[in-house]
């Protein structure tokens, strides 16, 4: 196979190390090319690197816009949706995620729990909405 990035033959070789991505450690499992360096991995091993720092972040509490975002779109949910089940607008969220306002505890805590809880945290969130509209 070609490496995508050096554009050499037969360079690509099986890795597997730690990286750190938005401050966690985590252990990765692909492909390097001998001649650049460049790794290259599977949708799922990304998509199960991704899950564990989406888990680290939400573990050790999130702290940042930055994280806010990567925990958000961990969790599937567009920015639109999570500011309906906060009941703020999506300019917000958007502000929250740039760092250009703090994120209140409680978001912090129910995006959270929209990751790890995902279903009984929606219906909660939709329940409370319901009860202030009333």
């Amino acid at each position: 196979m070609r490496c995508p990035t050096c554009k050499n033959e037969d360079t690509l070789r099986p890795w597997e190390g730690m990286e750190t991505i938005m401050g966690v450690d985590v252990q990765a499992r692909g492909q390097r090319c001998e001649s650049c360096g460049e790794k290259l991995f599977t949708g799922l091993e990304l998509d199960r690197k991704y899950d564990e720092v989406a888990r680290a972040i939400v573990a050790r509490g999130i702290r940042t816009g930055e994280e806010f975002k990567w925990v958000r779109k961990a969790t599937g949910y567009r920015a639109a949706d999570v500011a309906e089940l906060l009941d703020v607008r999506p300019e917000t969220i958007s502000r929250w995620e740039r760092g250009e306002a703090d994120i209140p505890r409680a978001a912090v805590f129910a995006l959270g729990r929209l990751f790890t809880e995902p279903e009984p945290t929606r219906k909660a969130l939709e329940t409370i909405a319901a009860a202030a509209g009333a």
